[in-house]
């Protein structure tokens, strides 16, 4: 290759070049500037979907005479201009939210901008049937990655059964992961079901659980629906496969999240008296209904119905489900723990099973309610007893085994659980010969062994 040639193969490379960072540079300049964003508003938009959404309401809301008067309080503040600034979208969805819960004090009515959900409502009203099922099987399986709802299923110590339920599902699929649960805590001597994160869901899982609690065919609960003259009714199942749980202890934790078909498994078994509720007051959603297509991005959710309690004839809507037992969402395991665990201990007139009780509950104490003792009573139990020796740090007692140090945490003046051995709890008890103190320790399994105080060496 000549020089005339690699000045002609120096110029074709940096055309080359030139052209590859040109399209680099015009690809990073679109790149930068992103999808669309939502359309902004104007005037005539706000109005259509103020007056869509007004008739929407006093078409289909459970109560007319509150749709009406959400209906008037949109149009008043759209001609006050009220809505005039708001020029985004998701703005105006959450300001006319505001304003219908303000006036229904409906927690489920809603107003959302979402175009992809207008669109998948759009395309399943004129699915075939065949389509119908792909697009439920899809559901399923994204259902089934969440395992239905069910997060964590466990025994905890005493013998309690604990269900972490996120969701009650109304998939056909999930009832056998809520049977494969329920039958996991059938030996349990009480039971504790976590829907401090339930949002809610399906009746008919409510309906299933709640069978297996329920010795009789019970009511559990009725439904009114708009421009329907009969109420329909929720009973208990006559049958439910495997082990039932009648007569355990049951306990629910709630929260301020905890919502719909969450709190109507815990309405109804408050007010059949079959369950404690332990943590903070529920959000407050008691009317079944869905989402409605307002314009090519709006939606509005609106109540159709309304649950009717057959103890009560009311529900919780607005107002939320009060506690048996008040504490913050937070502390509600640990409370509830403690509940099971004493009451249990009242029942049980076996001298082993109520000494595993009381230990295991006295492990929950340390956790939660460990107790102050002074010093100069903790310098008392200093001393070598059996293998191990109880020693004083930082006016803190100590146990030392085989070198390990073990903190004691006391829950009682006498009474201590050693951090981090989950076998062993000591009790300081007088000596038998009137002078110092022994330990009494406890197992995990309910047997005991007594340790005499060895006199100090010389």
């Amino acid at each position: 290759m000549n020089l005339t040639d690699d000045k002609r193969f120096i110029g074709a490379v940096l055309l080359i070049v030139l052209c590859a960072a040109s399209l680099t540079f015009s690809f990073t300049f679109q790149s930068q500037e992103g999808p669309a964003g939502p359309p902004a508003l104007n005037a005539k938009t706000r109005a259509e979907v103020v007056q869509k959404i007004g008739e929407l309401l006093v078409k289909l809301y459970i109560f007319p005479d509150k749709a009406k008067d959400m209906q008037a309080l949109l149009v008043k503040k759209l001609q006050a201009g009220e809505y005039d600034k708001l020029d985004d979208v998701q703005a105006l969805a959450r300001t006319l939210t505001i304003d219908l819960q303000s006036v229904s004090r409906d927690r489920h009515i809603r107003v959302s901008y979402n175009p992809e959900a207008v669109k998948r409502i759009r395309a399943r009203e004129s699915q075939s049937p065949a389509d119908r099922e792909k697009e439920r099987q899809r559901a399923v399986e994204a259902e089934r990655q969440r395992n239905f709802g069910f997060e964590k299923v466990e025994i905890l110590d005493g013998n309690i059964g604990y269900l972490d339920l996120r969701a009650f599902s109304g998939s056909r699929e999930a009832g056998e992961t809520a049977v494969a649960a329920m039958n996991f805590l059938a030996n349990a001597g009480a039971v504790i079901i976590d829907l401090r994160r339930n949002g809610g869901g399906d009746p008919a899982m409510i309906q299933l659980i709640s069978s297996y609690f329920l010795r009789d065919q019970t009511h559990l609960n009725s439904f009114e629906n708009r421009g329907e003259d009969t109420l329909q009714q929720s009973w208990t199942l006559p049958f439910v496969p495997g082990r039932t749980l009648f007569d355990s202890d049951l306990y629910i934790l709630t929260s301020r999240r905890t919502f719909s078909a969450a709190e109507e498994f815990t309405y109804n078994l408050k007010s059949l008296k079959r369950a404690t509720i332990v943590g903070e007051t529920t959000g407050g959603g008691a009317h079944p209904g869905g989402s409605r297509i307002v314009d090519d991005g709006f939606l509005v959710w609106i109540p159709t119905g309304r649950a009717v309690n057959p103890i009560t004839k009311t529900n919780w809507e607005g107002t939320g489900i009060a506690p048996d037992v008040q504490v913050a969402q937070d502390k509600a395991l640990d409370k509830a723990r403690a509940l099971a665990l004493e009451k249990l201990g009242q029942k049980t007139t076996d001298e082993q099973a109520k000494a595993r009780l009381t230990w295991a509950l006295n492990a929950l104490k340390a956790k939660t309610e460990p107790v102050a003792v002074d010093e100069p009573v903790l310098k008392k139990y200093v001393g070598r007893y059996g293998p191990g020796e109880v020693i004083l740090e930082n006016g803190q007692l100590l146990t030392v085994i085989e070198g390990r140090k073990l903190t004691m945490i006391p829950v009682s003046q006498t009474y201590f659980v050693l951090e981090g051995d989950i076998e062993t709890q000591v009790e300081f008890v007088p000596g038998k010969d009137g002078r110092g103190f022994e330990v009494i320790a406890h197992l995990a399994d309910g047997g005991t062994q007594r340790l005499g105080r060895q006199a100090p060496t010389r």
